[in-house]
């Protein structure tokens, strides 16, 4: 599990290790996707759907298109994670130790922690994300880590590199709350179902169904429990923080100047750009009504279904080996769900 527990069977390395490659997969998985939805939110001319803006990304710009940025996600999903686990390790950690164990409520605090590592990483890492989605979007111009550094920084200066950090933590509070309230809302109804179908004919006349709640921590029914769970609390969650997402996107290109001595594809030649949190919302409705605060949304859906079957996939194979086993046997114990939802 992640955070700290005492006699948790994994230590750091191993978690981290894990969390570390379940990110690589994902982003890999979901790249071409993340492009269609990037460009799908930042592009001014309004209703696109998702297939034409797939078709003309590769009509116009071939295949390669859809990875564009990928390397740099990839550096981004590596340093997000690290920094994340590291973050929460160390403040759950802490918890337990300055809060009595009798009265600590391990959700609230799980909560907290999950909040606070969320935000530590956005900082630290926005600055990659700020030339991923501009590579993404004119590529030749911010090609290579260094010149689209630098290309950054000639546009708008060293603030630029921290453009869109407003929308970003004022969106990870409430997603943080509302994937864990979700998450444990749902495992406890699927869990009470594997709990009630585990009786028997006489319990369930007699109503006493108590010598069945074993049944609640098999592996396998935790596993499915926790799998759905997760699936439904990153969807609820990226549903109703999504129009932060928008904002956040068109304030990371809020300082771009186009450069004709590059190539300019005809989908990205007028951007929805914005440098106020508040300008972002105010155009988007004046353009679309409430629509516009969900542009891209159904790209964010697949991302979503993509990264649950790679979870899916992960999971099947973790069965079939030696590691797979030993993580079994812990799983019964497992009840954050900080980890297990936050790449969706």
């Amino acid at each position: 599990m992640v955070g700290y527990h005492k006699d948790d069977p994994m230590n750091t390395e191993q978690k981290l290790v894990a969390g570390v490659f379940s990110g690589i997969m994902t982003r890999f998985i979901t790249q071409p996707m993340d492009v269609i939805k990037v460009r799908a939110q930042l592009i001014k001319k309004p209703k696109k759907s998702i297939l034409r803006i797939g078709r003309k990304i590769l009509t116009e710009e071939g295949k390669l298109a859809f990875f564009q940025g990928h390397m740099l996600g990839q550096v981004h999903s590596i340093l997000s994670v690290s920094s994340q686990f590291y973050v929460y390790e160390l403040t759950t950690a802490y918890a337990s130790e300055i809060l009595p164990q009798n009265t600590i409520n391990k959700s609230v605090v799980s909560l907290m922690c999950g909040a606070w590592a969320g935000c530590v990483s956005t900082t630290l890492v926005i600055p990659l994300e700020v030339i991923r989605v501009r590579q993404i979007l004119l590529h030749d111009q911010y090609a290579g880590l260094l010149r689209g550094a630098k290309k950054v920084y000639q546009t708008g200066g060293i603030l630029a590199f921290y453009e869109g950090l407003s929308a970003s933590l004022l969106q990870m509070g409430p997603a943080v709350g509302i994937s864990f309230t979700t998450f444990r809302i749902v495992q406890q109804l699927i869990l009470r179902q594997f709990e009630t179908e585990a009786c028997t004919d006489k319990q369930k006349r007699t109503g006493d169904c108590s010598t069945a709640k074993g049944n609640l921590h098999k592996p396998q029914n935790l596993m499915i429990a926790s799998s759905i769970a997760g699936s439904i609390a990153g969807f609820v969650s990226k549903t109703l923080t999504y129009p932060f997402d928008l904002a956040k996107r068109r304030l990371q290109i809020g300082s771009h100047i186009s450069d004709t001595k590059y190539k300019i594809p005809s989908q990205v030649a007028q951007l929805a750009q914005c440098k106020k949190l508040t300008d972002c919302f105010i155009k988007a409705y004046q353009k679309e009504g409430f629509p516009g605060f969900f542009r891209g949304w159904i790209a964010n859906v697949l991302i979503i279904i993509c990264a649950v079957k790679s979870k899916i996939m992960k999971k099947s194979s973790m069965s079939n080996n030696a590691m797979g086993s030993r993580l079994r046997s812990d799983l019964s114990r497992y009840k954050s769900p900080y980890f297990r939802i936050r790449y969706y």
